[in-house]
């Protein structure tokens, strides 16, 4: 084999390796569900100072809650994305519209009410601040990261 070839093979290894290599990290970088969620619970945790016991309560009944959320967002979701043609149907879609939003808000308060039934209140209170907290800090930074883009 000759020299150059070697040089050249040798500099294609190089290349794909740091391609592969930036690709990974990249990776670990994306957006998952289950990262956010062990994040957000994560952070939950340290900032209501809950216990491995009180959190193995909670989270349970926590995700629950945020499943049947995510079902009435994914429809209002749905509902926002086409817009109504007739002065009828758009009045109908806002009334579609604000009646999932009060099923959202009625969720929540069933389970506000499930939460204080298994954590003293405190906690709760503690546990809703946190999660307030954490989704504005995660918005900011993906701001962030859009603005640097």
């Amino acid at each position: 084999m000759s020299d150059m070839f070697l040089k050249r093979l040798l500099f294609s290894l190089v290349m794909l390796c740091i391609v592969l290599c930036v690709d990974a990290q990249g990776k670990h970088k994306r957006f998952t569900p289950e990262r956010f969620q062990a994040e957000l619970e994560q952070y939950i945790v340290e900032k209501a100072c809950l216990t491995p016991k009180e959190a193995s309560v909670f989270f349970p009944v926590y995700r629950e809650m945020r499943d049947k959320q995510r079902f009435v967002h994914k429809k209002l979701k749905s509902m926002k994305r086409v817009k109504p043609v007739t002065d009828a149907e758009c009045k109908k879609n806002i009334k579609m519209c604000d009646e999932a939003e009060i099923e959202m808000k009625e969720i929540q308060k069933t389970y506000h009410d499930k939460f204080v039934m298994i954590l003293p209140a405190r906690k709760v209170y503690d546990i809703l601040n946190a999660e307030d907290k954490f989704h504005r800090q995660m918005f900011k930074r993906t701001a962030n990261k859009n603005r640097k883009k």
